[in-house]
């Protein structure tokens, strides 16, 4: 009688976990797919095999086009994604019949929950064909201004998703294009040290003497993040210490806390040795990182084949970010302050709405205006602003 009553809670308890909206249901999908789906082919098609690009100056993001399940567009490319893409929908476009799951995606917030699915993906570029799985992702239509970073504004191709043959990112001449091996020995490139790993890489900067691990991210806008518990202090500088968000991560804006950012950082990195800022984050930071800022001042070659990586540096002025005292958010529809600089001349609150600026209250009509405005004034202290 106890070995039927045990066989009986055992069928209860995998009948409640195969049908729940949760990571088992997820694993029980992903397992019911074939997830061994993985073929990449020359695009025979096209005359010029070459990937163009741009980089978004006003949220740093790195754009080109490509053609994700039949359908032509600007996407983002995101090496720090491991899925060969991620499709974004809202209550209104999914497609019937798909069913999401609330897993936890380890981004750059370390695991944010976020509704999602397993689905097959075929991308088509100019450089090569792509048939593997990526993810779809429920997510609220994003209500972001112009000048305003989203995650969910395109899609996503992640670090497989232009091929995993052996390529060049060139940011010089902001292009992506095959190459045979045998050209790199006569090239101006360096060998770095480097690690392929769970359909990602990272790399090694050495950050004030001391060789980090970094997620290489081109979908991070920001330049070099650290954790500060592995931190080591240059004491020839002056940190800023700000508090809220520090950018914007696939569960939405990254969870407030402290974080420092460290102007006059000592970085070395494929024979090239400069200062740079490097914002060091108190925690709820997934992986160091090395975001699309300091990505840009150099060009790549990348060997998915035989995992090697080499690089030059191609510019040699320092990157700059803007130090601003307040940043803002429009993602819920309001004017909201995201991040404060902390010197103890801070007015506002992180999280406070601003209603009203110089008398004039924030409308859906003039929010991105507004939003523009305050960006660009690094200064508030001219300006008359109302909150609650």
């Amino acid at each position: 009688m106890k070995k039927i009553r045990k066989l009986v809670a055992l069928i209860a308890t995998v009948a409640v976990l195969t049908s729940c909206d949760g990571i088992i249901g997820y694993a029980i999908h992903v397992q019911r797919t074939d997830t061994h789906m993985r073929r990449y082919n020359d695009n025979s098609e096209v005359d010029d095999d070459t990937i163009r690009f741009v980089i978004n100056e006003n949220t740093h993001q790195m754009l080109m086009r490509a053609e994700v399940n039949g359908v032509e567009d600007t996407v983002l490319y995101d090496t720090g994604a491991n899925p060969t893409a991620v499709l974004f929908y809202s209550d209104e476009t999914k497609p019937d019949g798909m069913k999401f799951y609330k897993v936890p995606i380890n981004g750059a917030d370390k695991k944010a929950k976020v509704w999602t699915t397993c689905i097959p993906v075929t991308v088509k570029t100019p450089m090569c064909v792509g048939e593997a799985f990526g993810n779809a992702i429920l997510m609220e239509p994003c209500r972001a201004c112009d000048k305003e970073s989203a995650i969910n504004r395109f899609t996503i191709l992640g670090f497989n998703g232009i091929g995993i043959g052996c390529y060049q990112l060139d940011f010089t001449h902001n292009k992506v294009y095959r190459m045979d091996r045998k050209e790199i020995d006569s090239l101006a490139y360096l060998p770095v040290k480097c690690k392929f790993e769970y359909g990602v890489l990272f790399v090694y900067p050495t950050i004030n003497g001391v060789e980090q691990e970094c997620l290489f991210d081109t979908g991070n806008g920001n330049g070099i993040l650290i954790l500060d518990a592995q931190r080591v202090e240059n004491h020839n500088e002056d940190d800023l210490l700000y508090e809220g968000s520090f950018g914007v991560a696939m569960g939405g804006t990254t969870k407030k806390q402290h974080f420092v950012i460290a102007p006059q950082t000592e970085v070395e990195f494929a024979g090239n040795s400069e200062t740079a800022p490097v914002m060091f984050l108190e925690s709820n930071l997934a992986n160091n990182n090395v975001g699309l800022q300091y990505i840009k001042r150099f060009d790549w070659i990348i060997d998915h084949y035989k995992e090697k990586v080499y690089a030059k540096p191609h510019v040699a002025n320092t990157m700059e970010l803007p130090q601003r005292r307040y940043s803002i958010s429009t993602a819920d529809g309001t004017l909201r302050i995201l991040k404060r600089l902390i010197d103890g001349n801070e007015k506002f609150k992180v999280g406070d709405q601003i209603v009203s600026v110089n008398g004039e209250k924030i409308t859906e009509e003039n929010i991105c205006h507004y939003y523009d405005l305050l960006t660009e004034s690094k200064d508030w202290s001219g300006l008359e602003i109302q909150v609650k």
